[in-house]
């Protein structure tokens, strides 16, 4: 790497890691500047990662994904079906889908550009929810909370957007503020960090259904104590 870009790259993530305050846990032992400096990469990544899904960069959305998701689904079948897709889809009874069975690869392959009913082109977009009629704004930074051997973290948000009632179920055009707490799952995969689970909450108004894709069975997750770090402006805020 060039001498001034890691330069710039090291003075970014030291005044970022200055943005987080640390909550101390059990078994505090391991360096304080390298957990400041790997919660600093987590917020530039989610800020990357989460932009790339506003800008329905679907490619760049998959090249976040786990590995082992990647030998399961391709990025055609990413794009396909709008990055709302776990790595057994084709197993799983329950498909994102709306009648007709499940298309073959080579289908999916073969018609990369989405259509409408009358067959006219559609433009992708990343799908957060399955309510379409929700729209994904912006979002706040929580916690990160980063485990003690540095191999997986969590990075919770606070999403912020518009819902429009189904137009379809009510009269009118009714649209309003809303807001939904999401965590997006890390892993460590050779020195680089990968989403590790799909958390996909079907609905921000009532109950969510969870769709997950975790390489270790949980295993990771269930045993690992984390550290825990939270923005500045959010202990400003609890103050208030």
């Amino acid at each position: 790497m060039d001498v001034k870009v890691r330069t710039a790259a090291t003075c970014f993530f030291a005044v970022l890691a200055l943005q987080f305050f640390y909550l101390p846990g059990e078994g505090w032992s391991a360096s304080e500047k390298f957990y400041l400096q790997e919660v600093a990469k987590l917020a530039a990544l989610e800020k990357d990662y989460f932009q790339k899904k506003i800008n329905n960069d679907l490619k760049g959305v998959y090249s976040y994904q786990h590995p082992e998701f990647k030998k399961h689904v391709s990025v055609e079948e990413f794009q396909f079906f709008d990055g709302r897709v776990v790595y057994n889809y084709r197993m799983a009874t329950e498909h994102h889908i709306s009648g007709g069975l499940m298309p073959s690869l080579a289908f999916i392959k073969a018609n990369p550009v989405k259509k409408d009913a009358l067959g006219f082109p559609q433009q992708r977009k990343f799908r957060w929810f399955a309510n379409p009629f929700i729209t994904v704004q912006n979002y706040d930074l929580k916690k990160i909370s980063i485990s003690e051997d540095g191999n997986y973290a969590m990075v919770a948000v606070e999403l912020k957007a518009r819902e429009r009632l189904n137009p379809a179920m009510v009269r009118g055009d009714i649209e309003f503020d809303t807001q939904q707490p999401f965590v997006d799952y890390w892993e460590k995969v050779d020195g680089k960090w990968k989403i590790t689970l799909l958390a996909d909450a079907a609905a921000i108004s009532g109950g969510s259904k969870v769709r997950y894709f975790i390489p270790n069975n949980n295993a990771g997750w269930e045993k690992t104590k984390f550290i825990v770090y939270v923005p500045r402006s959010s202990i400003k805020n609890r103050k208030k």
